[in-house]
């Protein structure tokens, strides 16, 4: 008789332990992630790529129009000339190195990326663009310096891709 009443319970507790573990993850994150890396050549002539170190500035881009140039230095600082409202913008996510992983939410966004100073060719050098992203989305931005990118000036963002 104790071994009736055995069985069902075994069978319940298989049934409960044989359940799906997983957890409904709803909606994923929606993560930006960008890294910098700058040409580098050899003696040998051959140029490889290394992680660069340089400041990185992401700022919310609906509705707006940035103008670099207008900016001047604050740029550096996080704060972005916007023409359509005549003010200065302050970023909204950033970093200094050369990796930067971020939630971030959906939408359109400008980000600037500059090299950190130094006595090597292409210091503060820069590059920004424009980028849309969508809810539960990882987008990888990554910007590669030219090896003989001058010191201070612009370079094309899809330059090295």
């Amino acid at each position: 008789m104790k071994k009736i009443l055995l069985l069902p319970l075994l069978l319940c507790l298989f049934l409960t332990a044989c359940q799906d573990d997983e957890a409904d993850t709803g909606p994923q994150e929606t993560t930006i992630d960008v890294e910098v890396r700058k040409e580098v050549k050899a003696s040998s002539g051959s140029i490889k790529r290394e992680p660069a170190k340089a400041i990185i500035h992401i700022w919310p881009a609906e509705d707006r129009d940035f103008d670099v140039e207008a900016s001047g230095s604050d740029i550096h600082i996080g704060s972005l000339y916007d023409k359509n409202s005549g003010e200065y913008k302050s970023a909204k996510y950033g970093s200094v190195g050369d990796h930067m992983n971020e939630p971030i939410e959906p939408g359109k966004y400008f980000v600037y990326v500059v090299l950190m100073k130094s006595s090597q060719s292409g210091s503060l050098a820069y590059s920004y663009k424009y980028f849309d992203i969508k809810d539960g989305e990882t987008l990888e931005l990554k910007k590669t310096f030219s090896h003989d990118v001058p010191s201070e000036t612009f370079e094309a963002w899809d330059k090295n891709q």
